[in-house]
Parts: C-alpha cells; sequence; structure tokens
C-alpha cells in the first residue's frame, strides 16, 4: 500500500497507509425444516448482515439468498450467484452469519476453501466471528467448524432414522392416507388417528380392480383413467406404478420377485473389511459416490444397513490412512507434480481423508515434510 502525507494540528507531516476498501457479498439460506422448528428467516440474517457492515465499514453489495434449499449440496442458484459476484472482481468479501448456512459438508467447504479462500483474492467472514480466512490459524478453524458440522449434520439425521423406525414399529402410519381413505378425528386406545374410507375414491378401486380382472395391463388401465377424467391424487395422472402400489396394498396384485440363478451372498456389515477395500478403490482413482456403490455391490454395508453416502465413506478412509505416511507422501507428489501449493495440497489431503497420525490437519511444514521425505526414498532406492 502506497503512503502518504498529512498535516496534524501542529503543522507536523505525518505519514498515513490507505486501507484496501472491503466490498462483500452477502449470502443467506435457510431450510424448511429450520423455518418450521427453529425460526430462523432470512430477514434476520439480513438485517445482522447489513448492520455489521455498517459497523465495521464494509460496503454490502448485495445479498444472495436461498430459501428451503438443503446445505447438503454447492449447487443452490443464491450461492452461485453470490460466487459468480466475486469472480467478476464485484466484491473480495463473502459474508454469512454462520458457516452452517454456508455448508454443512466438509468436503463442500474443502471445495470453496480450494476454488476461492486459499489465497488474498477472496475472503471468507462469519458474524460469529469464528471464521475469517484473512490469516493461516483462520482457514484452520474453519476446517474444523466445517468437519463437525457435517458430524452434527449425519448425528441429527441418524436420530431421526432411528426415531422414524421406532414410529413405525408402533405402527403408526406416517404420510398422508392411502388412496380410497382419509383420516379421521377419531384415534384408537394408542392415540393413533383412524382410516375412514371414501365412497368415491372407493368406487374408483373398484373399477380399477375390474378391469384389472378382465386381462387389461397396467398401463392400459392407466390410459382408460387419465381418458375418463377420474384424476389421481398427486398430480392428477394415473401411471402403472401407481396402479401397482394401489393393487398390492389391497392384496389382488403380488410382487414378482426374480430369483438369483447362484447362492445368494447376504450383506454385512464388516468395518476392517470396508476400510480395506474402500482404501483399495481410491488407489484405484474411484470417487467416494463411486467406493460407496463399489461396497453396496459387494455386500458390504454400512453399520445400519442402506446404502454408502459420501461422507461415511470418507470416515472410512480416514480412519484407515490416518497416520499412512507413505500414502500422505504419494498423493502430496501427485498434486505437487498438478503445481498445486503446499496450502492446497494439505486441504485436498483432509478432504481425500488422508489425515496426520494424530488427527487436525495438515500444515504447509508438514506437507513439505512429505514432499521431502518421499523424494529422499525414490534418490535413495
Amino acid at each position: 500500500m502506497r503512503p502518504f502525507k498529512t498535516i496534524n494540528s501542529s503543522g507536523m507531516k505525518t505519514h498515513a497507509h490507505t486501507q484496501p476498501s472491503k466490498t462483500a457479498i452477502g449470502y443467506v439460506r435457510v431450510s424448511t425444516q429450520e423455518q418450521a422448528s427453529e425460526g430462523v428467516s432470512l430477514d434476520a440474517q439480513r438485517d445482522r448482515l447489513t448492520a455489521y457492515c455498517k459497523m465495521n465499514g464494509i460496503k454490502l453489495i448485495d445479498i444472495k439468498a436461498d430459501e428451503g434449499i438443503s446445505g447438503s449440496t454447492l449447487e443452490r442458484p443464491g450461492l452461485q450467484a453470490a460466487l459468480q459476484m466475486l469472480r467478476r472482481g464485484r466484491a473480495n468479501t463473502l459474508l454469512v452469519a454462520k458457516l452452517d448456512r454456508l455448508s454443512r459438508s466438509l468436503r463442500d467447504v474443502c471445495a470453496l476453501v480450494e476454488d476461492f479462500f486459499s489465497d488474498e483474492r477472496y475472503h471468507l467472514l462469519s458474524l460469529c466471528g469464528m471464521v475469517n480466512t484473512h490469516s493461516a490459524a483462520g482457514r484452520m478453524v474453519l476446517m474444523n467448524l466445517a468437519n463437525y458440522n457435517q458430524f452434527e449434520r449425519e448425528v441429527i439425521s441418524e436420530r431421526t432414522r432411528d426415531a422414524l423406525r421406532h414410529i413405525m414399529a408402533q405402527g403408526v402410519r406416517l404420510g398422508p392416507a392411502p388412496y380410497g381413505y382419509e383420516f379421521s378425528h377419531n384415534t384408537d386406545d394408542h392415540g393413533r388417528r383412524l382410516l375412514v374410507p371414501l365412497a368415491d375414491e372407493q368406487e374408483v378401486l373398484r373399477k380399477i380392480r375390474d378391469m384389472r380382472a378382465n386381462g387389461m395391463k397396467l398401463h392400459q388401465i392407466a390410459r382408460r383413467l387419465n381418458e375418463m377424467g377420474i384424476p389421481a391424487r398427486r398430480d392428477g395422472r394415473w401411471r402403472a406404478q401407481r396402479l401397482s402400489i394401489l393393487l398390492r396394498r389391497q392384496g389382488t396384485e403380488q410382487v414378482r420377485s426374480i430369483r438369483p440363478t447362484g447362492p445368494r451372498i447376504p450383506r454385512r456389515h464388516d468395518p476392517e473389511a470396508a476400510t480395506a477395500r474402500a482404501q483399495e478403490l481410491r488407489a484405484q482413482g474411484l470417487s467416494l459416490n463411486q467406493i460407496g456403490q463399489r461396497l453396496r455391490k459387494e455386500k458390504l454395508t454400512p453399520l445400519r444397513g442402506g446404502i454408502w453416502h459420501p461422507a461415511q465413506v470418507a470416515k472410512l478412509l480416514q480412519v484407515g490412512l490416518r497416520g499412512d505416511k507413505e500414502a500422505a507422501s504419494r498423493r502430496a507428489l501427485e498434486l505437487r507434480a498438478e503445481g498445486t501449493s503446499l496450502r492446497e495440497i494439505g486441504i485436498r489431503l483432509a478432504a481425500e481423508g488422508i489425515l496426520p497420525r494424530d488427527g487436525g490437519f495438515w500444515h504447509p511444514a508438514q506437507v513439505r515434510a512429505l514432499l521431502v521425505g518421499e523424494e529422499s526414498a525414490s534418490v535413495g532406492g
């Protein structure tokens, strides 16, 4: 920055420094669940951003918003518009009320840091005072918070899933009443609302059963109902799959199963086998999503069954690669050959689940040691 001379009240010349102006683009987000349960509003976040900028002399260019969109993806119109303003030079700082408004995914935060906030071009600032990417320490705190936010999101998801399973085990029906019925205001001994038949929809169900008994195929029945102007419940259109579900509920249609030709291999939860296999697939260059698909195909499942989410695969790799200096050095050399800086290599290693032995994140000095150690081993061999 260039100094300029000023004259104080005593007539002496002093030197002052110009400060580069900080221009910010604000970003706010709420999801439907938060609006209903926590009362978090877009207006409240906007007011906080505006007041903060006025108090700290920051020029606020605009505030972009995403309403009712989950923070589990970066493909959000408001966020992409805010990032585009950074790219165009309209602003040099992205301002959020809290980090979880930006993202709850460690992988996405790592991607944002790598693309935008790893140097001095742009900065990320949150009003909670815990995230400020102007310094290396601020970036380290950012990554730690992102890791915690992802953990919190997964814990909430597990609790919600367990609660729903418990409710269903008690015989409580979830979702709207099935076609042909509606919920009454009367309840049973357990407080569950009773289903009562709807005369007009019961008549439609009778017509569907009659047409099926006469040998009509499901898509033919759907076309006949649509031609007759009889609306389905959701979008008004009848489809073969929807008819199949209705008939199965009434016991007049059976689910066709294809028997496997070979012996059935049961699915199993084997953390050690899943970790070892995930490491092998990662070494082949497969993405987290592709690794999850392969694990499920090979009958390896998470703790509670179901599919592997990228965050779960990343945890497998973190456990398997924590303290694996050889794998860290090999990957660091690959990234260095691509022209990646030491700081960015540390971020990429953490995002890919390759962590130091004691956890945490790779500092540039540690990355340099990885590179020097591997190069020395290559020369010695």
